[in-house]
Protein backbone atom coordinates (compact mmCIF):
# COMPACT_ATOMS: atom_id res chain seq x y z
CA UNK A 1 0.00 0.00 0.00
CA UNK A 2 2.89 2.72 0.89
CA UNK A 3 5.47 1.34 -1.42
CA UNK A 4 8.97 1.09 -0.26
CA UNK A 5 10.07 2.62 2.95
CA UNK A 6 12.90 4.71 1.67
CA UNK A 7 10.82 6.09 -1.22
CA UNK A 8 7.98 7.41 1.09
CA UNK A 9 9.77 8.72 3.05
CA UNK A 10 11.52 10.87 0.67
CA UNK A 11 8.44 11.51 -0.96
CA UNK A 12 7.14 13.36 2.49
CA UNK A 13 10.44 14.86 3.13
CA UNK A 14 10.23 12.21 6.76
CA UNK A 15 14.00 11.96 7.92
CA UNK A 16 15.43 9.20 8.69
CA UNK A 17 15.82 9.75 12.51
CA UNK A 18 11.89 11.36 12.57
CA UNK A 19 10.68 7.88 11.66
CA UNK A 20 13.01 6.35 14.00
CA UNK A 21 11.46 8.44 17.12
CA UNK A 22 8.10 8.04 15.90
CA UNK A 23 8.63 4.24 17.25
CA UNK A 24 6.38 2.49 14.73
CA UNK A 25 7.38 -0.54 12.75
CA UNK A 26 7.03 -0.09 8.83
CA UNK A 27 4.70 -3.45 9.43
CA UNK A 28 2.10 -1.29 11.74
CA UNK A 29 2.14 1.78 9.16
CA UNK A 30 1.62 -0.21 6.47
CA UNK A 31 -0.97 -2.10 8.48
CA UNK A 32 -2.83 1.19 9.26
CA UNK A 33 -2.42 2.29 5.37
CA UNK A 34 -4.43 -1.19 4.45
CA UNK A 35 -7.35 -0.75 7.10
CA UNK A 36 -7.83 2.97 5.95
CA UNK A 37 -8.33 2.11 2.25
CA UNK A 38 -10.79 -0.20 3.39
CA UNK A 39 -12.67 1.84 5.03
CA UNK A 40 -12.18 4.84 2.75
CA UNK A 41 -15.80 4.85 0.97
CA UNK A 42 -17.29 4.91 4.02
CA UNK A 43 -15.62 8.14 5.13
CA UNK A 44 -17.08 9.56 1.72
CA UNK A 45 -20.26 8.52 2.35
CA UNK A 46 -20.36 10.28 5.76
CA UNK A 47 -19.08 13.51 4.42
CA UNK A 48 -21.58 13.09 1.83
CA UNK A 49 -24.56 13.11 4.56
CA UNK A 50 -22.70 15.87 6.41
CA UNK A 51 -22.87 18.04 3.54
CA UNK A 52 -26.50 17.43 2.78
CA UNK A 53 -28.24 17.49 5.81
CA UNK A 54 -26.07 20.63 7.32
CA UNK A 55 -24.66 22.05 4.19
CA UNK A 56 -26.25 21.94 0.84
CA UNK A 57 -28.45 25.18 -0.22
CA UNK A 58 -28.29 26.26 3.57
CA UNK A 59 -26.39 29.67 2.56
CA UNK A 60 -28.73 31.93 4.27
CA UNK A 61 -28.32 29.65 7.69
CA UNK A 62 -24.57 29.38 7.51
CA UNK A 63 -23.14 32.24 6.34
CA UNK A 64 -21.08 30.98 4.05
CA UNK A 65 -20.32 31.60 0.34
CA UNK A 66 -19.00 28.41 -0.59
CA UNK A 67 -17.15 25.24 0.62
CA UNK A 68 -14.19 22.61 0.52
CA UNK A 69 -14.01 19.02 1.31
CA UNK A 70 -10.99 16.27 1.62
CA UNK A 71 -10.50 13.52 3.08
CA UNK A 72 -6.95 12.03 3.74
CA UNK A 73 -5.36 9.40 1.51
CA UNK A 74 -3.42 7.10 2.65
CA UNK A 75 -0.22 7.90 2.58
CA UNK A 76 -0.78 11.22 4.20
CA UNK A 77 -2.56 9.98 6.97
CA UNK A 78 0.59 7.57 7.76
CA UNK A 79 2.40 10.92 7.44
CA UNK A 80 0.53 12.88 10.15
CA UNK A 81 0.77 9.52 12.49
CA UNK A 82 4.60 9.81 12.29
CA UNK A 83 4.90 13.59 12.51
CA UNK A 84 2.13 13.52 15.38
CA UNK A 85 3.83 11.20 17.48
CA UNK A 86 7.59 12.52 17.37
CA UNK A 87 5.65 16.25 17.98
CA UNK A 88 3.85 15.10 20.79
CA UNK A 89 4.59 11.51 21.82
CA UNK A 90 2.53 11.03 25.20
CA UNK A 91 -0.26 11.58 23.40
CA UNK A 92 0.03 9.26 20.52
CA UNK A 93 2.07 6.73 21.97
CA UNK A 94 -0.71 4.51 22.85
CA UNK A 95 -1.80 4.89 19.24
CA UNK A 96 -1.71 1.17 17.07
CA UNK A 97 -3.46 0.12 14.00
CA UNK A 98 -6.12 -1.17 15.57
CA UNK A 99 -7.28 2.56 17.52
CA UNK A 100 -5.61 4.89 14.69
CA UNK A 101 -9.11 6.57 14.22
CA UNK A 102 -9.72 7.24 17.55
CA UNK A 103 -6.21 9.57 17.36
CA UNK A 104 -6.93 11.59 13.93
CA UNK A 105 -9.68 14.05 14.42
CA UNK A 106 -9.11 15.61 10.46
CA UNK A 107 -9.78 11.96 8.36
CA UNK A 108 -12.83 14.40 6.55
CA UNK A 109 -11.94 17.61 6.43
CA UNK A 110 -14.03 20.78 5.83
CA UNK A 111 -14.00 24.55 5.48
CA UNK A 112 -16.60 26.95 4.84
CA UNK A 113 -15.44 30.06 2.87
CA UNK A 114 -16.57 33.65 3.90
CA UNK A 115 -17.38 36.60 1.87
CA UNK A 116 -16.50 38.72 5.16
CA UNK A 117 -14.77 37.80 8.00
CA UNK A 118 -18.25 39.03 10.53
CA UNK A 119 -20.21 36.34 8.72
CA UNK A 120 -18.53 33.62 10.71
CA UNK A 121 -20.63 34.98 13.98
CA UNK A 122 -24.02 33.45 12.05
CA UNK A 123 -21.56 30.30 10.91
CA UNK A 124 -20.75 29.51 14.62
CA UNK A 125 -24.17 30.26 15.81
CA UNK A 126 -25.67 27.62 13.45
CA UNK A 127 -23.08 25.16 14.40
CA UNK A 128 -23.49 25.44 17.95
CA UNK A 129 -27.55 24.22 17.00
CA UNK A 130 -26.17 20.93 15.98
CA UNK A 131 -23.30 20.07 17.45
CA UNK A 132 -23.74 20.30 21.37
CA UNK A 133 -20.92 22.53 23.25
CA UNK A 134 -20.21 21.32 26.70
CA UNK A 135 -16.74 21.33 28.61
CA UNK A 136 -17.08 18.42 30.10
CA UNK A 137 -17.45 16.07 26.98
CA UNK A 138 -13.88 17.42 25.79
CA UNK A 139 -11.43 14.74 24.36
CA UNK A 140 -8.36 15.04 26.70
CA UNK A 141 -7.26 11.05 26.54
CA UNK A 142 -7.95 10.03 22.88
CA UNK A 143 -8.93 6.57 24.30
CA UNK A 144 -10.97 6.91 27.56
CA UNK A 145 -12.48 10.35 26.42
CA UNK A 146 -13.79 8.27 23.17
CA UNK A 147 -17.77 7.61 23.83
CA UNK A 148 -18.95 5.38 21.63
CA UNK A 149 -22.31 6.41 22.24
CA UNK A 150 -22.24 9.87 21.97
CA UNK A 151 -22.74 11.53 18.87
CA UNK A 152 -23.10 15.07 17.50
CA UNK A 153 -21.03 17.38 19.95
CA UNK A 154 -17.92 19.40 20.21
CA UNK A 155 -14.76 17.33 20.74
CA UNK A 156 -12.74 20.23 21.86
CA UNK A 157 -13.57 23.92 22.60
CA UNK A 158 -13.12 26.04 19.13
CA UNK A 159 -10.28 27.85 18.25
CA UNK A 160 -9.39 31.42 16.80
CA UNK A 161 -6.20 31.12 15.07
CA UNK A 162 -5.36 35.01 13.71
CA UNK A 163 -1.96 37.17 13.18
CA UNK A 164 -0.84 39.25 15.61
CA UNK A 165 -2.65 42.82 15.52
CA UNK A 166 -5.55 41.58 14.11
CA UNK A 167 -9.34 42.51 15.76
CA UNK A 168 -10.04 39.46 18.43
CA UNK A 169 -13.50 41.51 19.08
CA UNK A 170 -16.19 39.56 16.65
CA UNK A 171 -14.56 36.39 18.71
CA UNK A 172 -14.44 37.48 22.66
CA UNK A 173 -18.29 36.92 22.73
CA UNK A 174 -18.40 33.34 21.21
CA UNK A 175 -15.05 31.95 22.25
CA UNK A 176 -13.24 31.81 25.63
CA UNK A 177 -9.85 34.23 25.32
CA UNK A 178 -8.08 31.28 26.29
CA UNK A 179 -8.80 29.89 22.57
CA UNK A 180 -7.73 33.08 20.97
CA UNK A 181 -4.36 32.78 19.25
CA UNK A 182 -3.14 35.43 17.74
CA UNK A 183 0.69 34.11 17.29
CA UNK A 184 -0.04 32.38 13.67
CA UNK A 185 0.53 33.39 9.86
CA UNK A 186 -3.52 32.63 9.12
CA UNK A 187 -6.24 33.83 10.18
CA UNK A 188 -8.91 30.46 10.42
CA UNK A 189 -12.00 29.34 13.14
CA UNK A 190 -11.04 25.60 13.83
CA UNK A 191 -13.64 23.10 15.09
CA UNK A 192 -13.52 19.27 15.89
CA UNK A 193 -16.52 17.57 15.94
CA UNK A 194 -18.13 13.62 16.13
CA UNK A 195 -20.38 13.36 13.46
CA UNK A 196 -21.46 9.78 13.06
CA UNK A 197 -18.94 7.83 15.01
CA UNK A 198 -15.87 9.77 13.82
CA UNK A 199 -13.97 12.81 13.61
CA UNK A 200 -14.58 15.92 11.46
CA UNK A 201 -12.47 18.82 11.03
CA UNK A 202 -14.13 22.22 10.20
CA UNK A 203 -12.02 25.37 9.27
CA UNK A 204 -13.90 28.48 8.62
CA UNK A 205 -12.04 31.42 7.18
CA UNK A 206 -12.46 34.54 4.30
CA UNK A 207 -11.76 34.18 0.90
CA UNK A 208 -9.22 36.52 0.89
CA UNK A 209 -7.31 33.84 3.54
CA UNK A 210 -8.29 30.75 1.59
CA UNK A 211 -6.29 32.52 -1.49
CA UNK A 212 -3.43 33.29 0.69
CA UNK A 213 -3.84 30.07 2.44
CA UNK A 214 -3.43 27.79 -1.00
CA UNK A 215 -0.24 29.59 -2.02
CA UNK A 216 1.11 28.65 1.01
CA UNK A 217 0.02 25.32 0.84
CA UNK A 218 1.74 25.23 -2.07
CA UNK A 219 5.01 26.56 -1.65
CA UNK A 220 5.69 25.71 1.74
CA UNK A 221 3.64 23.20 3.48
CA UNK A 222 4.83 21.20 5.34
CA UNK A 223 8.71 20.57 3.36
CA UNK A 224 9.79 23.73 2.76
CA UNK A 225 9.08 25.86 6.09
CA UNK A 226 13.29 26.28 6.70
CA UNK A 227 13.29 28.15 3.78
CA UNK A 228 13.61 32.00 5.08
CA UNK A 229 13.11 34.13 1.57
CA UNK A 230 10.32 31.65 0.94
CA UNK A 231 9.03 32.04 4.54
CA UNK A 232 9.64 36.02 4.70
CA UNK A 233 7.21 36.22 1.14
CA UNK A 234 4.62 34.30 2.53
CA UNK A 235 4.18 36.43 5.41
CA UNK A 236 4.35 39.93 3.29
CA UNK A 237 1.26 38.16 1.36
CA UNK A 238 -0.24 36.90 4.41
CA UNK A 239 -0.39 40.93 5.47
CA UNK A 240 -1.82 41.91 2.16
CA UNK A 241 -4.25 39.39 2.46
CA UNK A 242 -5.37 41.10 6.03
CA UNK A 243 -5.50 44.03 4.65
CA UNK A 244 -8.13 42.69 1.74
CA UNK A 245 -9.99 41.47 4.62
CA UNK A 246 -10.41 44.83 6.39
CA UNK A 247 -11.00 46.28 3.19
CA UNK A 248 -13.98 44.06 2.28
CA UNK A 249 -15.98 44.64 5.73
CA UNK A 250 -14.82 48.54 4.91
CA UNK A 251 -16.67 48.16 1.54
CA UNK A 252 -19.46 46.30 2.91
CA UNK A 253 -20.19 48.99 5.77
CA UNK A 254 -20.08 51.56 3.11
CA UNK A 255 -23.47 50.14 1.30
CA UNK A 256 -25.28 51.22 4.16
CA UNK A 257 -23.81 54.92 3.75
CA UNK A 258 -26.65 58.00 2.25
CA UNK A 259 -25.46 58.32 -1.54
CA UNK A 260 -25.34 61.84 -0.50
CA UNK A 261 -22.11 61.35 1.37
CA UNK A 262 -20.01 60.27 -1.26
CA UNK A 263 -20.57 64.11 -3.17
CA UNK A 264 -18.38 65.54 -1.15
CA UNK A 265 -14.12 64.56 -0.09
CA UNK A 266 -14.93 65.90 3.72
CA UNK A 267 -18.22 63.47 4.17
CA UNK A 268 -15.79 61.10 2.45
CA UNK A 269 -13.19 61.49 5.30
CA UNK A 270 -15.81 61.38 7.78
CA UNK A 271 -16.85 57.85 6.19
CA UNK A 272 -13.34 56.81 6.27
CA UNK A 273 -12.65 57.60 10.00
CA UNK A 274 -15.71 55.92 11.87
CA UNK A 275 -13.58 52.38 10.27
CA UNK A 276 -12.19 51.07 13.26
CA UNK A 277 -7.38 51.23 13.08
CA UNK A 278 -5.57 48.31 12.35
CA UNK A 279 -3.68 46.98 15.39
CA UNK A 280 -0.26 46.13 14.22
CA UNK A 281 3.04 44.67 15.90
CA UNK A 282 4.36 48.43 16.02
CA UNK A 283 1.00 50.40 17.15
CA UNK A 284 -2.01 51.32 15.20
CA UNK A 285 -1.55 52.81 11.73
CA UNK A 286 -4.83 54.85 11.22
CA UNK A 287 -6.67 53.73 7.88
CA UNK A 288 -7.16 57.80 6.84
CA UNK A 289 -3.74 57.90 6.16
CA UNK A 290 -3.60 55.54 3.72
CA UNK A 291 -4.54 57.40 0.07
CA UNK A 292 -2.68 55.67 -2.17
CA UNK A 293 -1.17 51.93 -3.34
CA UNK A 294 2.18 53.01 -1.78
CA UNK A 295 0.93 54.28 1.38
CA UNK A 296 -0.65 50.99 1.84
CA UNK A 297 2.88 48.92 0.74
CA UNK A 298 4.45 51.42 3.04
CA UNK A 299 1.72 50.54 5.90
CA UNK A 300 2.59 46.60 5.69
CA UNK A 301 6.11 47.18 5.55
CA UNK A 302 6.14 49.33 8.70
CA UNK A 303 4.61 46.02 10.47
Amino acid sequence: MLGDKTAFLKQYAIPEKMYEEAGMSWEDLEAIAEDYAYRVDGFYMIRDMFLKELIENKEDETGLHSYRTRIKTPGHLVEKIIRRRVENYRKYKELTKENYLKFVTDIIGFRGLLLYREDWVVFHKYLLKHFENHASWYVHDCLKDFDESRDRYMVEAPKVHMRPGDFADIYADWIASDDIYDQKYYRSVHYILKYRGIYLEVQVRTLFEEGWGEIDHHILYPYKKQNPMLTEFSELLNRLAGMGDEMASFYRRLQDVPGDAFLDKKSMVDVRREYETHETQVGRIELEKIETVQDAIDSILAE
